[in-house]
Protein backbone atom coordinates (compact mmCIF):
# COMPACT_ATOMS: atom_id res chain seq x y z
CA UNK A 1 0.00 0.00 0.00
CA UNK A 2 1.12 3.60 -0.51
CA UNK A 3 2.78 5.41 2.38
CA UNK A 4 1.48 8.96 2.61
CA UNK A 5 4.39 11.36 2.67
CA UNK A 6 5.02 14.94 1.67
CA UNK A 7 8.03 16.99 0.68
CA UNK A 8 8.41 20.32 2.50
CA UNK A 9 8.45 23.31 0.12
CA UNK A 10 8.94 26.11 2.68
CA UNK A 11 10.20 26.48 6.24
CA UNK A 12 7.49 26.70 8.89
CA UNK A 13 8.19 27.65 12.51
CA UNK A 14 5.68 26.28 15.03
CA UNK A 15 4.21 28.56 17.68
CA UNK A 16 4.50 27.25 21.26
CA UNK A 17 1.36 25.79 22.80
CA UNK A 18 -0.59 25.50 19.53
CA UNK A 19 -0.01 21.85 18.61
CA UNK A 20 2.03 22.87 15.57
CA UNK A 21 5.32 21.30 14.49
CA UNK A 22 8.28 22.98 12.78
CA UNK A 23 9.27 21.71 9.33
CA UNK A 24 12.20 22.61 7.09
CA UNK A 25 12.43 23.01 3.31
CA UNK A 26 13.53 19.83 1.55
CA UNK A 27 12.76 17.37 4.36
CA UNK A 28 10.16 14.61 4.06
CA UNK A 29 7.30 14.40 6.54
CA UNK A 30 5.03 11.44 7.18
CA UNK A 31 1.34 12.37 6.91
CA UNK A 32 -0.92 11.10 9.70
CA UNK A 33 -4.03 13.27 9.12
CA UNK A 34 -5.10 15.36 6.15
CA UNK A 35 -8.67 16.10 7.27
CA UNK A 36 -7.86 18.46 10.14
CA UNK A 37 -9.38 21.31 8.14
CA UNK A 38 -8.74 25.03 7.57
CA UNK A 39 -5.72 24.23 5.37
CA UNK A 40 -3.85 22.25 8.05
CA UNK A 41 -2.39 18.74 7.99
CA UNK A 42 -0.94 16.62 10.78
CA UNK A 43 2.27 14.68 10.40
CA UNK A 44 5.66 13.62 11.74
CA UNK A 45 8.74 15.65 10.76
CA UNK A 46 12.25 14.31 10.14
CA UNK A 47 13.06 14.67 13.87
CA UNK A 48 10.17 12.45 14.90
CA UNK A 49 8.03 15.34 16.21
CA UNK A 50 4.28 15.17 15.58
CA UNK A 51 2.02 18.17 15.06
CA UNK A 52 0.15 20.45 12.65
CA UNK A 53 1.59 22.36 9.70
CA UNK A 54 0.08 24.29 6.74
CA UNK A 55 -0.99 22.14 3.80
CA UNK A 56 0.29 24.80 1.37
CA UNK A 57 3.82 24.44 2.74
CA UNK A 58 4.20 20.83 1.56
CA UNK A 59 3.68 18.75 -1.58
CA UNK A 60 2.35 15.21 -1.15
CA UNK A 61 4.36 12.36 -2.66
CA UNK A 62 3.63 8.64 -2.84
CA UNK A 63 6.03 5.79 -2.15
CA UNK A 64 4.70 2.53 -3.52
CA UNK A 65 5.83 -0.41 -1.38
CA UNK A 66 5.07 -3.10 -3.98
CA UNK A 67 2.70 -4.34 -6.66
CA UNK A 68 -1.04 -4.41 -5.96
CA UNK A 69 -2.36 -7.52 -4.20
CA UNK A 70 -4.72 -8.38 -7.08
CA UNK A 71 -4.89 -7.82 -10.81
CA UNK A 72 -7.01 -4.93 -12.13
CA UNK A 73 -10.47 -5.80 -13.49
CA UNK A 74 -10.87 -6.27 -17.26
CA UNK A 75 -11.66 -3.21 -19.34
CA UNK A 76 -15.38 -2.72 -20.18
CA UNK A 77 -16.68 -3.27 -23.70
CA UNK A 78 -16.17 -0.32 -26.02
CA UNK A 79 -19.77 0.44 -26.97
CA UNK A 80 -18.67 2.98 -29.56
CA UNK A 81 -16.45 0.57 -31.53
CA UNK A 82 -18.00 -1.02 -34.63
CA UNK A 83 -18.68 -4.74 -34.65
CA UNK A 84 -16.33 -6.99 -36.68
CA UNK A 85 -16.91 -6.46 -40.36
CA UNK A 86 -19.15 -3.44 -39.80
CA UNK A 87 -18.27 -0.21 -41.59
CA UNK A 88 -18.80 3.21 -40.06
CA UNK A 89 -19.65 4.81 -43.39
CA UNK A 90 -22.95 6.65 -43.22
CA UNK A 91 -23.38 6.19 -39.48
CA UNK A 92 -23.78 8.96 -36.97
CA UNK A 93 -20.82 9.25 -34.59
CA UNK A 94 -21.31 9.65 -30.87
CA UNK A 95 -21.86 13.32 -30.09
CA UNK A 96 -18.83 14.78 -28.34
CA UNK A 97 -21.08 17.38 -26.65
CA UNK A 98 -22.59 15.07 -24.05
CA UNK A 99 -25.31 13.44 -26.17
CA UNK A 100 -23.97 9.91 -25.55
CA UNK A 101 -26.56 8.34 -23.18
CA UNK A 102 -23.99 5.94 -21.72
CA UNK A 103 -21.65 8.59 -20.40
CA UNK A 104 -21.92 10.49 -17.16
CA UNK A 105 -21.67 14.28 -17.52
CA UNK A 106 -18.21 15.45 -16.53
CA UNK A 107 -17.84 18.64 -14.50
CA UNK A 108 -15.52 21.30 -15.93
CA UNK A 109 -11.83 20.89 -15.12
CA UNK A 110 -11.94 23.93 -12.85
CA UNK A 111 -14.45 22.18 -10.57
CA UNK A 112 -12.86 19.28 -8.69
CA UNK A 113 -14.91 16.18 -7.90
CA UNK A 114 -16.43 16.38 -4.46
CA UNK A 115 -15.18 13.70 -2.12
CA UNK A 116 -17.89 11.84 -0.18
CA UNK A 117 -18.06 12.84 3.46
CA UNK A 118 -20.45 12.39 6.31
CA UNK A 119 -23.15 14.96 6.83
CA UNK A 120 -22.33 15.47 10.47
CA UNK A 121 -18.77 16.38 9.63
CA UNK A 122 -19.85 18.70 6.85
CA UNK A 123 -22.49 20.52 8.87
CA UNK A 124 -21.04 20.65 12.37
CA UNK A 125 -21.26 24.18 13.80
CA UNK A 126 -17.56 24.12 14.68
CA UNK A 127 -16.28 21.76 12.01
CA UNK A 128 -13.85 22.79 9.31
CA UNK A 129 -16.58 23.17 6.73
CA UNK A 130 -14.67 25.92 5.00
CA UNK A 131 -12.57 23.22 3.33
CA UNK A 132 -15.55 22.67 1.05
CA UNK A 133 -15.08 25.24 -1.66
CA UNK A 134 -17.71 27.11 -3.59
CA UNK A 135 -16.60 25.38 -6.77
CA UNK A 136 -17.32 21.99 -5.21
CA UNK A 137 -20.80 23.02 -4.12
CA UNK A 138 -21.35 24.58 -7.54
CA UNK A 139 -20.40 21.31 -9.21
CA UNK A 140 -23.12 19.52 -7.27
CA UNK A 141 -25.72 22.10 -8.18
CA UNK A 142 -24.73 22.12 -11.84
CA UNK A 143 -25.10 18.36 -12.23
CA UNK A 144 -28.06 17.42 -10.01
CA UNK A 145 -28.56 14.03 -11.72
CA UNK A 146 -24.96 12.89 -11.40
CA UNK A 147 -25.53 10.99 -8.15
CA UNK A 148 -28.60 9.19 -9.53
CA UNK A 149 -26.76 8.16 -12.69
CA UNK A 150 -23.85 6.83 -10.64
CA UNK A 151 -26.33 4.70 -8.68
CA UNK A 152 -27.75 3.36 -11.96
CA UNK A 153 -24.25 2.28 -12.95
CA UNK A 154 -23.33 0.75 -9.61
CA UNK A 155 -26.40 -1.38 -9.03
CA UNK A 156 -25.33 -4.90 -9.94
CA UNK A 157 -22.15 -3.63 -11.56
CA UNK A 158 -23.91 -3.01 -14.89
CA UNK A 159 -24.59 0.07 -16.93
CA UNK A 160 -28.14 1.31 -16.57
CA UNK A 161 -29.93 3.76 -18.81
CA UNK A 162 -29.59 7.10 -17.02
CA UNK A 163 -32.42 9.52 -16.52
CA UNK A 164 -32.59 12.59 -18.71
CA UNK A 165 -29.81 15.03 -17.90
CA UNK A 166 -30.68 18.73 -17.93
CA UNK A 167 -27.33 20.42 -18.29
CA UNK A 168 -27.62 24.17 -18.60
CA UNK A 169 -25.24 26.39 -20.54
CA UNK A 170 -23.83 26.38 -24.04
CA UNK A 171 -22.51 22.82 -23.95
CA UNK A 172 -25.95 21.25 -23.91
CA UNK A 173 -27.26 23.70 -26.47
CA UNK A 174 -24.52 23.16 -29.05
CA UNK A 175 -25.20 19.42 -29.05
CA UNK A 176 -28.75 20.12 -30.15
CA UNK A 177 -27.93 22.31 -33.15
CA UNK A 178 -29.63 20.94 -36.28
CA UNK A 179 -32.03 18.71 -34.34
CA UNK A 180 -33.87 21.07 -32.01
CA UNK A 181 -37.52 20.67 -31.20
CA UNK A 182 -39.66 22.75 -33.53
CA UNK A 183 -41.36 24.27 -30.47
CA UNK A 184 -38.08 25.72 -29.21
CA UNK A 185 -37.91 29.48 -29.72
CA UNK A 186 -35.30 31.06 -31.94
CA UNK A 187 -34.08 33.36 -29.17
CA UNK A 188 -33.27 30.61 -26.70
CA UNK A 189 -31.10 28.84 -29.27
CA UNK A 190 -28.80 31.85 -29.46
CA UNK A 191 -26.33 30.42 -26.97
CA UNK A 192 -22.64 31.23 -27.11
CA UNK A 193 -19.93 28.80 -28.17
CA UNK A 194 -17.56 30.39 -25.64
CA UNK A 195 -18.24 28.08 -22.70
CA UNK A 196 -15.44 29.67 -20.66
CA UNK A 197 -16.87 33.18 -20.64
CA UNK A 198 -18.02 34.40 -17.21
CA UNK A 199 -21.25 35.49 -18.89
CA UNK A 200 -21.91 31.88 -19.94
CA UNK A 201 -20.42 30.00 -16.98
CA UNK A 202 -22.33 32.04 -14.43
CA UNK A 203 -25.66 31.22 -16.06
CA UNK A 204 -26.28 34.87 -16.97
CA UNK A 205 -26.64 33.95 -20.64
CA UNK A 206 -29.35 31.43 -19.80
CA UNK A 207 -31.13 34.13 -17.81
CA UNK A 208 -31.02 36.66 -20.66
CA UNK A 209 -32.30 34.02 -23.13
CA UNK A 210 -35.18 33.13 -20.80
CA UNK A 211 -34.04 29.59 -20.07
CA UNK A 212 -34.34 29.90 -16.29
CA UNK A 213 -37.65 29.31 -14.58
CA UNK A 214 -37.21 29.28 -10.80
CA UNK A 215 -39.92 30.56 -8.46
CA UNK A 216 -38.82 33.58 -6.43
CA UNK A 217 -40.20 33.99 -2.90
CA UNK A 218 -41.33 37.50 -2.03
CA UNK A 219 -38.67 37.68 0.69
CA UNK A 220 -35.98 37.23 -1.98
CA UNK A 221 -37.19 40.04 -4.23
CA UNK A 222 -34.79 42.96 -4.72
CA UNK A 223 -36.19 46.24 -6.03
CA UNK A 224 -34.41 48.94 -8.01
CA UNK A 225 -35.91 52.44 -8.10
CA UNK A 226 -35.13 55.62 -10.03
CA UNK A 227 -34.07 58.56 -7.87
CA UNK A 228 -34.01 61.22 -10.61
CA UNK A 229 -31.60 62.39 -13.29
CA UNK A 230 -31.38 58.83 -14.66
CA UNK A 231 -29.82 57.56 -11.44
CA UNK A 232 -30.94 54.28 -9.93
CA UNK A 233 -30.67 52.86 -6.44
CA UNK A 234 -31.29 49.63 -4.55
CA UNK A 235 -34.49 49.99 -2.56
CA UNK A 236 -34.32 48.78 1.05
CA UNK A 237 -37.65 48.99 2.89
CA UNK A 238 -36.16 47.82 6.19
CA UNK A 239 -34.54 50.00 8.83
CA UNK A 240 -30.77 50.26 8.86
CA UNK A 241 -28.78 48.58 11.62
CA UNK A 242 -25.23 48.07 12.81
CA UNK A 243 -23.17 45.28 14.35
CA UNK A 244 -20.25 45.36 16.78
CA UNK A 245 -17.30 42.94 16.52
CA UNK A 246 -15.55 42.65 19.89
CA UNK A 247 -14.02 40.46 22.61
CA UNK A 248 -11.72 38.17 20.61
CA UNK A 249 -11.09 35.00 22.62
CA UNK A 250 -8.52 32.28 22.05
CA UNK A 251 -10.02 28.77 22.22
CA UNK A 252 -9.01 25.28 21.18
CA UNK A 253 -10.35 21.95 19.90
CA UNK A 254 -9.06 18.42 19.28
CA UNK A 255 -7.98 18.31 22.96
CA UNK A 256 -5.86 21.41 22.53
CA UNK A 257 -4.21 20.40 19.23
CA UNK A 258 -5.97 23.12 17.25
CA UNK A 259 -6.24 26.69 18.50
CA UNK A 260 -8.39 29.45 17.04
CA UNK A 261 -9.72 32.93 17.79
CA UNK A 262 -13.46 33.49 18.18
CA UNK A 263 -14.95 36.98 17.79
CA UNK A 264 -18.21 38.12 19.37
CA UNK A 265 -20.75 39.82 17.07
CA UNK A 266 -23.69 41.80 18.45
CA UNK A 267 -26.24 43.19 15.93
CA UNK A 268 -28.20 46.27 17.00
CA UNK A 269 -31.61 44.90 15.97
CA UNK A 270 -31.65 42.21 18.71
CA UNK A 271 -28.52 42.75 20.88
CA UNK A 272 -27.96 38.96 21.00
CA UNK A 273 -24.30 38.01 20.85
CA UNK A 274 -23.02 35.28 18.52
CA UNK A 275 -19.52 33.80 18.37
CA UNK A 276 -17.82 33.45 14.98
CA UNK A 277 -14.39 32.28 13.85
CA UNK A 278 -12.52 33.53 10.80
CA UNK A 279 -13.48 30.35 8.92
CA UNK A 280 -17.18 31.18 9.46
CA UNK A 281 -16.54 34.56 7.82
CA UNK A 282 -14.71 32.75 5.01
CA UNK A 283 -17.67 30.41 4.42
CA UNK A 284 -20.06 33.38 4.40
CA UNK A 285 -17.90 35.22 1.88
CA UNK A 286 -17.91 32.20 -0.47
CA UNK A 287 -21.68 31.93 -0.28
CA UNK A 288 -22.19 35.65 -0.98
CA UNK A 289 -19.73 35.61 -3.88
CA UNK A 290 -21.50 32.57 -5.33
CA UNK A 291 -24.95 34.11 -4.94
CA UNK A 292 -24.56 37.68 -6.19
CA UNK A 293 -23.38 38.18 -9.78
CA UNK A 294 -24.08 41.89 -9.69
CA UNK A 295 -22.52 42.99 -6.36
CA UNK A 296 -18.80 43.05 -5.46
CA UNK A 297 -18.56 41.45 -2.01
CA UNK A 298 -16.45 43.37 0.56
CA UNK A 299 -13.11 41.62 1.12
CA UNK A 300 -12.08 39.81 4.28
CA UNK A 301 -8.71 40.32 5.99
CA UNK A 302 -5.91 38.38 4.35
CA UNK A 303 -5.28 34.91 5.75
CA UNK A 304 -2.20 34.58 7.91
CA UNK A 305 -0.52 31.48 9.30
CA UNK A 306 2.29 32.73 11.50
CA UNK A 307 1.86 35.29 14.27
CA UNK A 308 -1.93 34.96 14.27
CA UNK A 309 -2.14 34.73 18.08
CA UNK A 310 -0.17 37.90 18.79
CA UNK A 311 -2.22 40.63 20.45
CA UNK A 312 -1.52 43.31 17.82
CA UNK A 313 -2.48 40.94 15.00
CA UNK A 314 -5.72 39.91 16.75
CA UNK A 315 -6.68 43.54 17.35
CA UNK A 316 -5.91 44.50 13.74
CA UNK A 317 -7.88 41.55 12.34
CA UNK A 318 -10.81 42.45 14.58
CA UNK A 319 -10.75 46.00 13.15
CA UNK A 320 -10.71 44.62 9.60
CA UNK A 321 -13.58 42.24 10.35
CA UNK A 322 -15.47 45.21 11.81
CA UNK A 323 -14.97 47.02 8.49
CA UNK A 324 -16.34 44.00 6.60
CA UNK A 325 -19.36 43.80 8.91
CA UNK A 326 -19.99 47.56 8.59
CA UNK A 327 -20.03 47.31 4.81
CA UNK A 328 -22.41 44.35 4.94
CA UNK A 329 -24.78 46.21 7.27
CA UNK A 330 -24.73 49.35 5.12
CA UNK A 331 -25.36 47.66 1.77
CA UNK A 332 -29.10 47.74 0.97
CA UNK A 333 -29.07 44.25 -0.64
CA UNK A 334 -26.41 42.35 1.26
CA UNK A 335 -27.73 43.53 4.63
CA UNK A 336 -31.07 41.84 3.90
CA UNK A 337 -29.79 38.55 2.46
CA UNK A 338 -30.86 35.37 4.22
CA UNK A 339 -27.39 33.87 4.51
CA UNK A 340 -26.06 37.06 6.16
CA UNK A 341 -28.97 37.17 8.62
CA UNK A 342 -28.38 33.49 9.40
CA UNK A 343 -24.68 34.17 10.01
CA UNK A 344 -25.51 37.14 12.22
CA UNK A 345 -28.25 35.66 14.38
CA UNK A 346 -27.99 31.87 14.60
CA UNK A 347 -26.98 30.64 18.07
CA UNK A 348 -28.37 27.10 17.89
CA UNK A 349 -26.24 24.31 16.41
CA UNK A 350 -29.17 22.47 14.81
CA UNK A 351 -30.50 25.63 13.17
CA UNK A 352 -26.99 26.45 12.00
CA UNK A 353 -26.77 23.09 10.19
CA UNK A 354 -30.13 23.47 8.47
CA UNK A 355 -29.42 27.09 7.53
CA UNK A 356 -26.03 26.12 6.15
CA UNK A 357 -27.55 23.35 4.01
CA UNK A 358 -30.23 25.72 2.78
CA UNK A 359 -27.68 28.36 1.78
CA UNK A 360 -25.54 25.81 -0.07
CA UNK A 361 -28.58 24.48 -1.98
CA UNK A 362 -29.97 27.93 -2.81
CA UNK A 363 -31.15 27.79 -6.46
CA UNK A 364 -31.16 31.58 -6.82
CA UNK A 365 -27.41 32.01 -7.22
CA UNK A 366 -25.13 33.40 -9.96
CA UNK A 367 -27.14 33.96 -13.14
CA UNK A 368 -30.36 32.82 -11.46
CA UNK A 369 -30.06 35.67 -8.95
CA UNK A 370 -31.15 38.10 -11.69
CA UNK A 371 -34.62 36.51 -11.39
CA UNK A 372 -34.96 38.19 -7.98
CA UNK A 373 -34.65 41.71 -9.43
CA UNK A 374 -37.67 43.96 -9.87
CA UNK A 375 -36.71 46.94 -12.04
CA UNK A 376 -38.45 50.07 -13.43
CA UNK A 377 -40.70 49.34 -16.38
CA UNK A 378 -39.15 51.80 -18.82
CA UNK A 379 -36.66 50.59 -21.41
CA UNK A 380 -33.08 51.76 -21.04
CA UNK A 381 -31.46 53.68 -23.87
CA UNK A 382 -28.54 51.71 -25.34
CA UNK A 383 -26.35 54.81 -25.82
CA UNK A 384 -26.94 55.86 -22.21
CA UNK A 385 -25.95 52.41 -20.95
CA UNK A 386 -22.79 52.35 -23.08
CA UNK A 387 -21.77 55.84 -21.92
CA UNK A 388 -22.30 55.07 -18.24
CA UNK A 389 -20.50 51.73 -18.33
CA UNK A 390 -17.54 53.12 -20.29
CA UNK A 391 -17.28 56.05 -17.90
CA UNK A 392 -17.32 53.76 -14.86
CA UNK A 393 -14.89 51.32 -16.48
CA UNK A 394 -12.41 54.14 -17.12
CA UNK A 395 -12.88 55.51 -13.60
CA UNK A 396 -12.47 52.11 -11.95
CA UNK A 397 -9.16 51.49 -13.75
CA UNK A 398 -7.72 54.84 -12.62
CA UNK A 399 -9.12 54.51 -9.10
CA UNK A 400 -7.82 50.96 -8.77
CA UNK A 401 -4.31 52.09 -9.72
CA UNK A 402 -4.46 55.01 -7.26
CA UNK A 403 -5.79 52.79 -4.47
CA UNK A 404 -3.01 50.24 -4.95
CA UNK A 405 -0.41 53.00 -4.94
CA UNK A 406 -1.83 54.52 -1.75
CA UNK A 407 -1.86 51.08 -0.11
CA UNK A 408 1.80 50.68 -1.08
CA UNK A 409 2.72 54.11 0.31
CA UNK A 410 0.84 53.40 3.56
CA UNK A 411 2.71 50.12 3.95
CA UNK A 412 6.06 51.78 3.26
CA UNK A 413 5.37 54.62 5.69
CA UNK A 414 4.34 52.16 8.39
CA UNK A 415 7.63 50.29 7.92
CA UNK A 416 9.65 53.48 7.98
CA UNK A 417 7.94 54.81 11.10
CA UNK A 418 8.41 51.57 12.99
CA UNK A 419 11.99 51.01 11.82
CA UNK A 420 13.84 53.79 10.01
CA UNK A 421 12.36 56.87 11.73
CA UNK A 422 12.45 55.28 15.16
CA UNK A 423 16.09 54.28 14.64
CA UNK A 424 17.05 57.75 13.37
CA UNK A 425 15.43 59.63 16.24
CA UNK A 426 16.88 57.19 18.75
CA UNK A 427 20.36 57.82 17.30
CA UNK A 428 19.77 61.60 17.51
CA UNK A 429 18.70 61.23 21.13
CA UNK A 430 21.73 59.16 22.06
CA UNK A 431 24.01 61.73 20.42
CA UNK A 432 22.56 64.48 22.65
CA UNK A 433 22.85 62.24 25.72
CA UNK A 434 26.49 61.50 24.89
CA UNK A 435 27.13 65.26 24.58
CA UNK A 436 25.53 65.87 27.96
CA UNK A 437 27.62 63.15 29.58
CA UNK A 438 30.80 64.71 28.16
CA UNK A 439 29.83 68.16 29.42
CA UNK A 440 29.35 66.83 32.95
CA UNK A 441 33.08 66.20 33.11
CA UNK A 442 33.76 69.96 33.31
CA UNK A 443 33.91 69.72 37.08
CA UNK A 444 30.27 70.57 37.65
CA UNK A 445 30.66 74.29 38.33
CA UNK A 446 30.16 75.84 34.90
CA UNK A 447 26.74 74.83 33.54
CA UNK A 448 24.84 72.22 35.62
CA UNK A 449 21.45 73.46 34.29
CA UNK A 450 22.68 73.36 30.71
CA UNK A 451 23.96 69.81 31.11
CA UNK A 452 20.51 68.75 32.37
CA UNK A 453 18.80 70.49 29.44
CA UNK A 454 21.06 68.70 26.92
CA UNK A 455 20.30 65.38 28.64
CA UNK A 456 16.60 66.16 28.36
CA UNK A 457 16.95 66.92 24.65
CA UNK A 458 18.30 63.40 24.16
CA UNK A 459 15.40 61.91 26.12
CA UNK A 460 12.90 63.94 24.09
CA UNK A 461 14.25 62.64 20.77
CA UNK A 462 14.14 59.05 22.02
CA UNK A 463 10.51 59.64 23.03
CA UNK A 464 9.82 61.06 19.57
CA UNK A 465 11.23 57.85 18.12
CA UNK A 466 8.73 55.84 20.20
CA UNK A 467 5.92 58.14 19.03
CA UNK A 468 6.86 57.38 15.42
CA UNK A 469 6.83 53.65 16.19
CA UNK A 470 3.31 53.76 17.64
CA UNK A 471 1.79 56.33 15.26
CA UNK A 472 0.98 54.07 12.24
CA UNK A 473 -1.67 52.22 14.28
CA UNK A 474 -3.53 55.54 14.52
CA UNK A 475 -3.25 56.88 10.96
CA UNK A 476 -1.46 54.89 8.25
CA UNK A 477 -2.93 51.55 9.31
CA UNK A 478 -6.51 52.84 9.08
CA UNK A 479 -5.82 54.38 5.68
CA UNK A 480 -4.24 51.12 4.49
CA UNK A 481 -7.28 49.14 5.69
CA UNK A 482 -9.55 51.43 3.70
CA UNK A 483 -7.42 50.88 0.59
CA UNK A 484 -7.54 47.12 1.26
CA UNK A 485 -11.34 47.28 1.21
CA UNK A 486 -11.43 49.18 -2.07
CA UNK A 487 -8.85 46.94 -3.72
CA UNK A 488 -11.18 44.02 -2.93
CA UNK A 489 -14.34 45.81 -4.09
CA UNK A 490 -12.76 46.96 -7.35
CA UNK A 491 -11.63 43.40 -8.05
CA UNK A 492 -15.28 42.36 -8.38
CA UNK A 493 -16.30 44.95 -10.99
CA UNK A 494 -14.54 43.60 -14.12
CA UNK A 495 -16.70 40.46 -14.05
CA UNK A 496 -19.85 42.49 -13.35
CA UNK A 497 -19.06 44.77 -16.30
CA UNK A 498 -18.28 41.72 -18.46
CA UNK A 499 -21.65 40.11 -17.66
CA UNK A 500 -23.48 43.35 -18.42
CA UNK A 501 -21.62 43.70 -21.71
CA UNK A 502 -22.45 40.08 -22.54
CA UNK A 503 -26.14 40.70 -21.85
CA UNK A 504 -26.24 43.72 -24.17
CA UNK A 505 -24.31 41.85 -26.85
CA UNK A 506 -26.68 38.91 -26.63
CA UNK A 507 -29.68 41.22 -27.08
CA UNK A 508 -28.10 42.82 -30.17
CA UNK A 509 -27.47 39.35 -31.58
CA UNK A 510 -31.09 38.31 -31.00
CA UNK A 511 -32.41 41.61 -32.38
CA UNK A 512 -30.44 41.14 -35.61
CA UNK A 513 -31.86 37.65 -36.19
CA UNK A 514 -34.82 37.76 -38.56
CA UNK A 515 -36.09 34.44 -37.19
CA UNK A 516 -36.75 35.97 -33.77
CA UNK A 517 -40.18 37.51 -33.35
CA UNK A 518 -40.75 40.99 -31.85
CA UNK A 519 -42.23 39.58 -28.63
CA UNK A 520 -39.23 37.30 -28.03
CA UNK A 521 -36.77 40.10 -28.78
CA UNK A 522 -38.63 42.43 -26.39
CA UNK A 523 -38.45 39.81 -23.63
CA UNK A 524 -34.69 39.42 -24.15
CA UNK A 525 -34.34 43.23 -24.12
CA UNK A 526 -36.20 43.39 -20.79
CA UNK A 527 -33.89 40.82 -19.22
CA UNK A 528 -30.77 42.46 -20.67
CA UNK A 529 -31.98 45.78 -19.24
CA UNK A 530 -32.45 44.11 -15.86
CA UNK A 531 -28.74 43.22 -15.87
CA UNK A 532 -27.94 46.85 -16.78
CA UNK A 533 -30.25 48.21 -14.07
CA UNK A 534 -28.40 46.08 -11.51
CA UNK A 535 -25.06 47.50 -12.65
CA UNK A 536 -26.34 51.08 -12.58
CA UNK A 537 -27.75 50.61 -9.06
CA UNK A 538 -24.51 49.08 -7.79
CA UNK A 539 -22.40 51.78 -9.44
CA UNK A 540 -24.49 54.40 -7.65
CA UNK A 541 -24.15 52.59 -4.31
CA UNK A 542 -20.38 52.27 -4.82
CA UNK A 543 -19.91 55.98 -5.59
CA UNK A 544 -22.10 57.17 -2.72
CA UNK A 545 -20.27 55.00 -0.20
CA UNK A 546 -16.87 55.85 -1.71
CA UNK A 547 -17.44 59.59 -1.16
CA UNK A 548 -18.33 58.98 2.50
CA UNK A 549 -15.41 56.61 3.06
CA UNK A 550 -12.74 58.80 1.48
CA UNK A 551 -13.97 61.87 3.34
CA UNK A 552 -14.08 60.11 6.73
CA UNK A 553 -10.78 58.25 6.33
CA UNK A 554 -8.87 61.35 5.26
CA UNK A 555 -10.38 63.45 8.03
CA UNK A 556 -9.33 60.84 10.57
CA UNK A 557 -5.86 60.56 9.02
CA UNK A 558 -5.25 64.33 9.14
CA UNK A 559 -6.63 64.65 12.68
CA UNK A 560 -4.25 61.96 13.87
CA UNK A 561 -1.34 63.54 12.00
CA UNK A 562 -2.08 66.94 13.57
CA UNK A 563 -2.25 65.44 17.07
CA UNK A 564 0.97 63.53 16.42
CA UNK A 565 2.95 66.60 15.41
CA UNK A 566 1.36 68.63 18.22
CA UNK A 567 2.73 66.09 20.71
CA UNK A 568 6.18 66.44 19.18
CA UNK A 569 5.92 70.25 19.23
CA UNK A 570 4.86 70.26 22.89
CA UNK A 571 7.79 68.05 23.89
CA UNK A 572 10.27 70.26 22.00
CA UNK A 573 8.78 73.45 23.46
CA UNK A 574 8.96 72.02 26.96
CA UNK A 575 12.60 71.13 26.39
CA UNK A 576 13.31 74.61 25.01
CA UNK A 577 12.06 76.20 28.24
CA UNK A 578 14.78 74.32 30.15
CA UNK A 579 17.43 76.22 28.17
CA UNK A 580 15.73 79.51 29.05
CA UNK A 581 16.15 78.64 32.74
CA UNK A 582 19.89 77.90 32.53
Amino acid sequence: MAVRQARVLYDFNAEPGTGEVSIREGETVKLTKTDVGEGWWEGVNARGETGLFPEAYVEETFDDQGPPSMAPPPLPQDYNAPAPGQTTFGTTPVDDWASDPWTLPQPPASQPQRQPQQDWQDDDFDSDFDDESVSQVGAQNQYPNLHQQTQNYNQGGHLGVPGQTNISGSTGDVSSIGRTDSKKSSATSKTSFNRFSAFVKSGSENYVLGKLNIPVPESEEVHIVEVGDRRFRWHSPNASYSCIVASPKKDSKFKGLKSFIAYQLTPSFNNIQVSRRYKHFDWLHERLTNKYNFIPIPPLPDKQIQGRYEEEFIEHRMNQLQSFVDRMCRHPVLSQSEVWKHFLTCTDEKRWKSGKRKAEKDPLVSGSSFLTLKVPEKTLDADFIDTETQKFGHFSLLFDSAVKNMAKVASEQTTRCQNDYKRDFTMIGRAFIQLGEAMENDGGSYSPGLNSAVYNTGDVYEEIGKLYEDQPRLDWEHLADMMHDYKGLLTGFPQILHIQSGAQGKYREVEADSKVGPAEAAAVKLRADTVSYALLAEMNTFHEQRVKDIKFSHQKFLQEQIQFYQKITEKLQENLRLYDQC
